[in-house]
């Protein structure tokens, strides 16, 4: 099965960042062991990657006698791409840099643009909806790429504020709110999202943290992963068509049902929050299962219904 493409793209732009670094820096180059850990990968990953750059005409060397890899001059490659994002939410805040003055600060060095790429906002165009420091992306964007730990400040809704010490996993995106997928190193080591918005007196340390495997790393819809479930929404057929045509996650699946209605799937962290994204689509979408996730669907249209009155 082929490597996704939001897969070999990050792979790709972890090699370049690693290279065009260690130029910067004055290194003589990059052990091959250490691109292997950044990369997550094998090593016929590590050369596809480095065949695929050089097609790019990146000045890519390989001495066999000392295993360094090196750039043997500053180059950037073609196309714009977020080495530390991937998938949608790589799409989405590439697309966010072009239109957000302050956004894109902040991004320089994190995602790459040609020059000849204009940035013109528009305020009927999408944009990141969330008040954070700027300040704090390129820190995150340095920890996720050299996979080091991070301390930082956490003011929860109610004003309690927290210490957190966390091995950044991703950043993502979710109803215009940049959130940090990450480790929380000080418990019992646990999956947590963590708002931009609510993070301050961040600090990269020179511990190197590693990473999970895929498979103990949470993957779900909002703002919530501790406790991922499935939920089953139901489209009338006014609203089939919206959920056709739009994949919200990976592991998304969708059944068609008789007289033109539709079935779909979706995975949560938290009832709640599951149960106002589905009132948020409007009045053609009903929670079929869990139960959990119908009595907190009818909890909100309850509460709603008594403002109405």
């Amino acid at each position: 099965m082929p490597t996704p493409l939001s897969s070999r793209l990050h792979r790709l732009a972890i090699l370049h960042g690693c290279l065009a670094g260690a130029l910067a820096e004055g290194l003589p180059g990059v052990l091959t062991e250490e691109l292997l850990e950044h990369l997550g990968g094998e090593r016929k990953s590590l050369y596809r990657c480095a065949q695929e750059l050089r097609e790019m005409d990146a000045p890519i060397e390989y001495d066999g006698s000392t295993h360094l890899w090196r750039y043997l001059e500053v180059w950037n490659p073609p196309f714009p791409w977020a080495w530390t994002f991937v998938g949608a939410p790589a799409l989405n805040l590439s697309l966010l840099f072009l239109l957000d003055p302050e956004l894109r600060k902040a991004l320089e060095g994190v995602i790459h643009l040609e020059p000849e790429i204009r940035s013109r906002g528009h305020s009927t165009l999408p944009r990141l909806t969330a008040k954070f420091e700027r300040g704090l992306l390129p820190q995150i964007a340095k920890a996720l790429r050299d996979k080091r730990r991070i301390r930082f400040s956490y003011t929860k809704p109610d004003g309690s504020v927290s210490e957190r010490e966390v091995g950044p996993l991703e950043l993502f995106e979710w109803n215009g709110m940049p959130y940090l997928q990450a480790v929380d190193l000080l418990e019992a080591p646990t999956v947590k999202r963590f708002a931009l918005s609510r993070m301050s007196r961040l600090a990269v340390t020179e511990e190197r943290f590693r990473q999970p495997a895929k498979r103990d790393v949470p993957s779900c819809l909002g703002a919530y992963c501790a406790d991922v479930f499935t939920a089953t929404i139901r489209a009338d057929v006014q609203h089939a068509a919206f959920v056709r045509e739009r994949r919200w996650h990976k592991e998304q699946t969708e059944k068609e049902l008789s007289g033109g209605g539709l079935e779909f799937t979706l995975p949560f962290g938290n009832a709640d929050e599951a149960a106002r994204w589905i009132l948020g689509q409007g009045s053609g979408f009903v929670p079929v299962a869990p139960k959990a996730l119908v009595a907190a669907w009818k909890t909100e249209i309850h509460k709603l219904s008594s403002l109405a009155t």
